[in-house]
């Protein structure tokens, strides 16, 4: 669905999730106090307009309860961040996202209504440990709580073994949602009959913890 989405502050993190939530079609207003950055981006959204945000009345101009979600990435001045924020809210922003760059400030930004922080290094590590941690995973998608989506290269405890003799659902509470062999289109639907071969790729949900027994 296509949403309403206002940026402020066009460091890489806010450039990057500007132009990003552009290409996912979603209206993207970027807003930024340096004009050079502004003319760079605002071929890649919908609008870019040079203000500063960190003033009510700008807010208020800008209508900003119009806006579905709301991303803060001033992260030169938290200072202002906290000011644009306390605004932000009081003029019934629907959803704030902001981007802290340490703990202290992670929580500090909860504490003043942020709907929710981004620590962009803190969610890098993460990829990074999960690459290594999963040692054939290919991409993991977060879902709601716990539960991951993985897809994943077929290895020694898979190679072999029919889809019925694994019986990842009662064994480890995992489903397959599908499979794609190599040189081959992804099957959704697949036989219990099914034997793993060598190069297949199993996208499967579950929870980490159990994902991790088939490694």
């Amino acid at each position: 669905m296509k949403k309403d989405v206002a940026v402020f502050g066009l460091g890489y993190f806010g450039y990057s999730v500007a132009r990003e939530c552009y290409k996912y079609g979603h209206s993207v207003l970027a807003v930024d106090k340096n004009k050079m950055i502004v003319e760079q981006i605002k071929d890649d959204v919908t609008e870019a307009i040079c203000a500063n945000v960190a003033d009510e009345d700008t807010l208020k101009e800008l209508a900003i309860n119009k806006f579905d979600v709301v991303v803060l990435s001033m992260s030169n001045s938290f200072e202002s961040q906290i000011l644009t924020l306390a605004f932000l809210k009081r003029l019934e922003a629907k959803y704030v996202i902001c981007k802290a760059n340490t703990k202290i400030q992670e929580e500090i930004l909860y504490k003043m209504g942020a709907d929710q922080v981004i620590l962009p290094e803190r969610e890098i590590a993460k990829k990074v440990a999960t690459k290594i941690n999963f040692e054939n995973f290919f991409e993991m998608l977060d879902l709601e709580g716990e539960l991951k989506i993985v897809n994943i290269k077929a290895n020694k405890n898979l190679i072999g073994k029919s889809l019925k003799e694994l019986d990842l659902r009662r064994k480890y509470d995992l489903n397959i949602l599908a499979i794609k062999r190599a040189n081959d289109k992804l099957k959704l639907t697949v036989n219990p009959d099914y034997v793993i071969n060598e190069n297949d790729e199993l996208i499967i949900v579950g929870v980490e913890e159990n994902i991790l027994k088939l490694m």
